[in-house]
């Protein structure tokens, strides 16, 4: 019975439309639009773990233009040794063209598994298959470069079974077979004589890119290493290529005969010169990568702000000068009930850009909403009303134009900066009473918005089919626009004033890489062209990551990375379990006391945690206690006001002294916890007698629910955010009270560094890479370590992928993100090996500045 439902399972499936095939299939390497010419690749194996290996590996040697998929493991995760002849069919059904499919298997068994999935494709697709005896590691590799080249299916299996000729040469158990795949030297039209001046010679990754080069002209291309009198192989070949051991120091003899003879010889001898001034390791990112543009031709580099590239002409807005309408007020309870419904269609717009972006870039626009709440503004406006007989429109612009320039004179930065907040606001309310505010842009086509600075209200409008890009003249890293910026994903760098100049006409052409800074005006029509491979592969590898989100983050040599999502309300954990999410590594709890006049209740935080217990299951989730105050202010508090609240009464501090607030919060936490894998976390703790203070209160909140006979998880997990230096320096004295911690990148670079991170003119002083936080970091995760404790880093950091290279290197464990990153940060640590992250973040430690740090790494 149960074989028959098999089989009748099985031929359902094979009706099934192959795009849906595609979708269902959790072994695919990835839903890249694939050449419909080229022949496919399938892997099977029993173990989930070597064919991903094995992936890999080809997929290093040939970009990501070959169609390939995987089939492999057994059980829900693909963690148990065997294989799935759904699978299977799903995998050959999604990379299946009218070249056919080439079918590498491990194991005799998976050929049963095999033979049963290809039974149930319809006869014209199962004619296309191939299966191959060819060994999986050297046949995997071997057949994926000569499919890339465009080499039939004949041929493709051809070297695929050929592909242990170079190690049974070496070894002196050379075949006839194998032997054979060495082609005779054609009559040659032409040929050239080159010396390798490579470290390792001729190896995997640039001989693929011979064998690519080679294989795109009409031309029969044969090589012979003349050093060693070995030879001739076709160029065409990887295997012959790697028979003929080309090392360092020898001299190759390249012939070619056919019409494109010439146009071959030349263009493989440059490529040999390329190799030979060092490009031929740059294909250790990936074909087109960053490194090996970089390489050909950098550009000057300002502030990477959100990654991506973007090439089009730049476009810089006509300032409109405000223009308030002078007239007087006819009756002041009109013009009160007018400016009252202007604030709420600029709250209400608000709101709407709110609902864009993740719920932490969120804050940024509630913070605009509370600013139109403030007595200090509507107030003042409606005074210039009643009492100077002033029209809305003139009485809440001189009403703002007052409050912000309050702001400007106070000695905090960071008070000071909320000045713009105020008049970004503000912007909004006189746009709803009919004022032409703001700026003008016109983009004929799509193109790139150059301004001097941007506004959170500015990014929210941003029409990404109009908008490739943006740059700044000013601003940095960590300012809100720069924070939305990298969560809608428009490309974006920062500080590019001095790479501009004054003049830069609209319509220049420019190009830019916001991962990596670089910045090119008028790029030439080669650089432009390099440009355009670099987006459409970065565009691959985004559709690859985003294909790949659920599998584990694993580095290439086997270290483990737990990626975890940020989440500012309960709503998001669905989209942060879509995205990969392994947990939750920061939870903020603050949207529950904001935007109210009266504290939450024990009942409603207890519904709001019970929502992301059931979304997450057993996935960890850590818990933050209220981080309030600094920008986040509780009006019900009656707190008086601090002339620098961000170092003042909050966070744990406030909860300390608040237990009215405290003690119903870690109820609630309690509570929903049960069944569930909750950790609680306290913010911005500065010394120890604080955690004990606040574990204590968490010990007596246990007491009271059990002698309420109230279900609550207990024990339960407790740690700190690390966010002050002080913590850092104290940190041997709270590795016996913490069971783990978490690191706020954005606080602690602040505060170690001096530099408010919200003020655009430290942009240099605002980068968590910075050498002086990365030594604080790495004292925290040595110290951690050394008790088998383990370190999160939450910040904005953990979301980038250069700081995330460096952060594993230090030894971070866990890795917790606003969740549309969470896929590329995925892919970047399956890209690296532990051993070149560790190595990279002892050689920054010794940096003196981010700059220096960020060149090195990319």
């Amino acid at each position: 019975m149960l074989a028959k439902a098999a089989v009748l399972y099985l031929r359902a499936m094979s009706q099934l439309p192959r795009e849906l095939c595609w979708v269902r299939s959790h072994s695919l390497d990835n839903t890249y639009s694939y050449p419909k010419n080229m022949v496919g690749l399938v892997l099977v194996s029993h173990s989930h773990a070597l064919a991903l290996a094995v992936q890999e590996l080809v997929r290093a040697m040939t970009g990501p233009d070959l169609p390939l998929a995987i089939a492999a493991g057994a059980g829900d995760d693909h963690s148990d040794l065997g294989t799935n002849a759904v699978e299977i069919m799903e995998a050959v059904s999604a990379v299946m063209s009218d070249a056919g499919v080439l079918v590498l298997m491990d194991m005799g068994s998976a050929l049963l598994s095999t033979d049963t999935a290809l039974e149930f494709l319809d006869e014209q697709d199962r004619n296309r298959v191939r299966c191959c005896a060819a060994p999986f590691v050297e046949g995997a590799i071997a057949a994926g470069v000569v499919a890339v080249a465009g080499g039939e299916i004949d041929e493709v299996a051809r070297e695929a079974k050929n592909s242990l000729y170079q190690k049974a040469q070496h070894l002196g158990e050379e075949s006839e077979s194998a032997a054979s795949s060495s082609t005779a030297a054609a009559i040659a039209d032409h040929s050239v004589r080159v010396i390798i001046r490579e470290p390792h010679g001729l190896h995997a990754r640039p001989a693929a890119r011979f064998v690519r080069d080679a294989a795109s002209h009409k031309a029969d291309v044969t090589v012979r290493n003349l050093t060693r009198e070995r030879g001739p192989a076709s160029a065409k070949s990887i295997t012959g290529l790697a028979s003929l051991e080309i090392l360092d120091g020898d001299e190759m003899e390249i012939s070619a005969t056919g019409p494109d003879a010439e146009k071959a010889l030349g263009s493989l001898v440059a490529l040999v010169e390329s190799f030979n001034a060092g490009d031929a390791s740059a294909s250790e990112k990936g074909p087109g990568g960053a490194a090996e543009l970089a390489a050909a031709a950098p550009g000057d580099r300002a502030i990477p702000v959100s990654p991506g590239i973007a090439i089009g002409r730049i476009f810089e807005p006509v300032h409109v000068e405000i223009r308030i309408p002078d007239s007087d007020a006819t009756n002041p309870f009109t013009e009160q009930s007018r400016l009252r419904a202007a604030i709420q269609t600029a709250q209400a717009a608000l709101t709407q850009d709110a609902a864009v972006v993740p719920a932490a870039e969120a804050e940024i626009f509630d913070a605009q909403k509370l600013v139109l709440e403030d007595p200090a503004l509507t107030g003042t406006a409606e005074n210039f009303i009643q009492l100077e007989n002033l029209n809305a429109a003139a009485a809440f612009y001189r009403a703002v134009a007052a409050v912000a320039d309050n702001y400007r004179h106070l000695a905090d930065e960071y008070q000071r900066q909320r000045a713009a907040d105020i008049e970004d606001a503000g912007l909004r309310v006189l746009q709803a009473l009919g004022v032409d505010a703001g700026s003008r842009v016109h983009i004929p086509d799509p193109g790139i918005l150059l301004v001097h600075d941007l506004k959170p209200g500015e990014v929210s409008q941003i029409d990404k089919n109009r908008i490739l890009g943006v740059i700044t003249r000013a601003g940095g890293r960590t300012s809100h626009a720069a924070i939305l910026l990298r969560a809608l994903g428009v490309p974006s760098i920062a500080g590019a004033d001095d790479l501009l100049g004054a003049n830069l006409p609209n319509g220049t052409a420019v190009a830019f890489d916001g991962e990596t800074g670089e910045l090119w005006i008028r790029p030439d029509a080669e650089m432009a062209e390099k440009l355009r491979d670099r987006l459409a592969q970065q565009r691959a590898r985004t559709v690859a990551a985003e294909a790949s989100r659920h599998a584990a983050a694993v580095t290439r040599d086997g270290k483990t990375i737990a990626v975890l999502a940020n989440l500012g309300d309960p709503a998001e954990a669905v989209h942060a379990v879509a995205q990969g999410a392994e947990g939750v590594g920061l939870f903020r709890t603050e949207f529950l006391f904001l935007n109210r006049q009266t504290p939450p209740q024990e009942e409603e935080q207890l519904a709001a945690l019970q929502i992301v217990a059931r979304t997450m299951g057993q996935r960890p989730v850590t818990i933050r206690t209220l981080d309030a105050g600094g920008d986040k202010e509780l009006p019900y508090l009656g707190a008086s006001r601090e002339d620098n609240p961000f170092l003042g009464v909050r966070a744990i501090r406030l909860c300390l002294r608040r237990p009215e607030i405290f003690r119903p919060q870690l109820r609630a936490i309690l509570r929903a916890g049960v069944g569930a894998n909750f950790r609680i976390m306290f913010p911005m703790v500065a010394e120890p007698s604080e955690l004990i203070v606040a574990q204590g209160e968490l010990t007596r909140v246990h007491d009271e629910l059990t002698s309420q006979n109230i279900p609550h998880i207990w024990p339960i997990p407790t740690g700190i955010m690390i966010e002050v230096p002080s913590t850092v320096t104290l940190i041997d004295q709270f590795l016996p009270l913490a069971d783990f911690f978490s690191i706020g990148t954005n606080d602690l670079t602040q505060y170690v560094l001096a530099a408010d991170r919200g003020n655009p003119a430290l942009p240099q002083f605002q980068d968590a890479v910075h050498p002086a936080v990365l030594r604080m970091i790495d004292e925290i995760t040595v110290a951690a370590a050394s008790k088998g404790k383990h370190v999160c880093v939450c910040g904005e950091a953990a979301g980038d992928p250069v700081a995330a290279k460096l952060l594993i290197g230090l030894g971070v464990n866990e890795l917790s993100m606003t969740s549309p990153l969470i896929p590329t940060i995925k892919a970047t640590i399956r890209g690296v090996s532990y051993l070149n992250c560790q190595t990279l973040a002892e050689r920054s430690l010794d940096f003196g500045s981010a700059g220096e740090v960020r060149r090195a790494a990319n």
